[in-house]
């Protein structure tokens, strides 16, 4: 068994690797996508050895960076997704959650870049792709509810994999551009999640004419009319 000591250590490295982890933000957000272990380790007043020893190396420690930003795409989903009423609307439903995606990619646009630069913030599919592998289990959970509309009409549902990642690759290359300058230019957070909200419609429709269904976006998952053959 283990003892007192050995538990508190364990709960002692986590909150460490918390707080170097927060250090690391706050440095990518200083010093950009070329922020280096040294800029990392003034910010968080250690040595770089003791980034080293918690994180292994540079890669170990952009992995934790990607993974807590992922944890909080994971909570705003829990917030907006998973809190949804069952008689609010699909097209609300959608709504809250791209708007709670904009406004934490809002927060943190530089952290964004930078993960986008090392490839952990992108979808490949496989559950290993950074980032966007939390986006995907929580589109996966709407997704559901697109299926099982299908089912209740005897529709083709072998679409809905293919919609999920179409909305996941225009949506990270429109955040992609939306980071790099598109802020700079203008779009702002209301109009960014309000393209993203019709381009994902845009897919979802066409998804759905392919199968010669249509979708009443304004109806709840649970109506038996949100789903019809067209």
């Amino acid at each position: 068994m283990r003892d007192a000591r050995s538990t508190r250590w364990d709960e002692h490295r986590v909150a460490v690797r918390a707080q170097l982890v927060e250090a690391a933000i706050r440095a990518i957000e200083r010093c950009g996508v070329g922020v280096s272990m040294d800029d990392i380790a003034a910010e968080a007043e250690v040595s770089k050895p003791k980034l080293y020893r918690y994180f292994g190396d540079k890669a170990g420690l952009n992995g934790a960076v990607a993974a807590k930003l992922g944890a909080l795409m994971w909570e705003s989903a829990q917030v907006t997704i998973f809190a949804e009423q069952e008689h609010a609307s699909v097209d609300d439903m959608v709504r809250s959650s791209i708007q709670s995606y904009v406004a934490l990619v809002g927060q943190h646009p530089v952290v964004v870049r930078f993960l986008m630069a090392n490839h952990l913030f992108e979808y490949s599919g496989s559950g290993s792709g950074g980032v966007a592998e939390q986006l995907r289990s929580v589109m996966e959970v709407i997704a559901g509810r697109f299926t099982e509309s299908l089912q209740r009409i005897h529709a083709d549902t072998s679409i809905i994999p293919m919609a999920v990642a179409s909305i996941l690759g225009s949506g990270l290359s429109a955040t992609q551009w939306w980071t790099d300058g598109g802020r700079e230019q203008g779009v702002d957070d209301k109009f960014f999640a309000a393209h993203l909200l019709e381009t994902t419609w845009g897919i979802i429709d066409g998804a759905g004419a392919t199968i010669g269904v249509a979708f009443s976006r304004g109806l709840p998952f649970s109506h038996p009319g949100f789903a019809s053959r067209r």
